[in-house]
């Protein structure tokens, strides 16, 4: 049984697919949503796993999913979601431009707007912490989960962007409707 989510391991839908998803289950990480979606639609998987609303407000390509009465909603679960700055380890420069999913950076907009910062959206949090690591211009960080520094050759510049505030995402175990 195969259960699609929002990889790779540690992102928040990854956390949210560990208590959602049917046991025993392989767990599937996509690159986007959109892969996430076509996924059970397809048949390739028998679940998915996805978010449904953040602070930001819902996640319109799982609402719509879930709207167009292809796909059930099983389960849910909400998750406390709290945003570390990446920076890689040779960049002491000052932050110019934050990178991360387009939800998270609408929830720090906040963070964003005091510290007069650029942005660019990615199709998870995970893949701007990839391109961070990779990345050549200094003065660039990424947002993500707490947790993630070594396994992206990353250092954490900063915990908890969004405090004091408390952000919540709700996840949803999804199943294609049967015909």
């Amino acid at each position: 049984m195969l259960t699609a989510y929002l990889g790779p391991e540690g992102s928040f839908t990854h956390q949210a697919a560990l208590s959602l998803a049917p046991q025993p289950t392989h767990l599937d990480p996509k690159p986007d949503l959109t892969a996430v979606l076509e996924a059970l639609r397809s048949g390739a998987a028998r679940y998915a796993v996805a978010a449904i609303d953040s602070a930001a407000g819902p996640i319109t390509q799982t609402v719509e999913a879930v709207d167009a009465g292809w796909a059930d909603v099983l389960g849910e679960h909400e998750i406390a979601v709290s945003f570390d700055l990446y920076r890689r380890r040779d960049d002491d420069g000052p932050l110019t431009g934050v990178v991360g999913h387009e939800k998270a950076l609408a929830q720090l907009g906040g963070y964003i707007a005091d510290k007069r910062l650029r942005t660019r959206a990615f199709a998870s949090n995970t893949a701007g912490l990839s391109a961070i690591a990779a990345e050549s211009e200094p003065g660039w960080g990424a947002v993500g989960p707490a947790g993630l520094a070594q396994a992206y050759g990353l250092r954490v510049a900063e915990r908890a962007l969004e405090a004091p505030s408390q952000l919540v995402t709700r996840f949803v175990l999804l199943q294609r409707k049967s015909a």
